[in-house]
Parts: structure tokens; C-alpha cells; sequence
């Protein structure tokens, strides 16, 4: 089933297309401050590396509506999980977080293991430690 999708041209994309790929789950809104601060720190380390790293960030939003989500992620070069997934799919990917605010990243790895649940600051202090597994392996 295609539950994601590109921005670029709205491509659906697959699990399966994410194969041999680290996953950042990103969970964010566009009414969240701390997210607007966020997402411009990260779309510069992503557009940087996502290529060599065999990386991809998936959005998961926590906006209250679609308008304002789709706004919102024409801010972003990666991928999102479609809205009608978000009360979903997305409250259970979030749980794997094991946070209860946002933004957070949740990293996982080639083989779909969380080897972070939370590298939002990781991600800002030390970029080059990719895939901030920091402890989890």
C-alpha cells in the first residue's frame, strides 16, 4: 500500500521504495515554534547528506488541519506520511518517539529497528555522528 508521499509531483512512495534506506521519522507542526525553528536546521542537513547517507526523513504532521499541513510542507524536500494516515499510522509511529512533544526525530535503521527514539538535539549538536545511534546499538 502507498501511505507516503513525495512533495515533488505528489509520487507515492512504498515501504518497499525505502529499502536499504535510514529512516528519520519527523514529527512536527506548523503551528509549533519550536518546529519552525527546526525544520530549516534539518532540511539543510538533509539536503546535504540524505544522498551519501542512503537517507530519508518521512514528515509525520500534528497539524489540526490539512491546509495548514500542506502549507507547512511545501517547506520540506522529503516525504510525508499522507493526512488520512496521520490519526493513524502517525499516533502510532509517534509512539515509538516515546516522547510527548514535538519536534522529535525518531531514527531508524536499515532493517526498520529504532536505534534512536529521540535525536532531534543530537541531530543539531552533532551532525556528523549520522545515524545518531548514540547508545542504542
Amino acid at each position: 500500500k502507498q501511505w507516503y508521499q513525495r512533495r515533488v509531483r505528489g509520487k507515492n512512495v512504498t515501504l518497499s521504495d525505502l529499502s536499504g534506506k535510514y529512516i528519520g521519522l519527523y514529527f512536527s507542526a506548523s503551528w509549533c515554534g519550536g518546529c519552525r525553528e527546526y525544520t530549516p536546521i534539518l532540511t539543510k542537513l538533509y539536503n546535504r547528506i540524505h544522498e551519501d547517507k542512503n537517507w530519508e526523513v518521512i514528515w509525520v504532521t500534528h497539524d489540526k488541519n490539512e491546509t495548514d499541513a500542506d502549507k507547512y510542507f511545501k517547506e520540506m524536500p522529503w516525504i510525508r506520511l499522507r493526512w488520512s494516515e496521520k490519526d493513524t499510522r502517525g499516533k502510532s509511529m509517534f509512539k515509538l518517539s516515546k516522547q510527548n512533544y514535538i519536534p522529535a526525530v525518531t531514527m531508524i535503521d536499515l532493517d526498520y529497528n529504532v536505534i534512536n527514539p529521540e535525536c532531534s538535539n543530537l541531530i543539531t549538536l552533532e551532525p556528523q555522528d549520522f545515524p545518531w545511534a548514540k547508545g542504542f546499538l
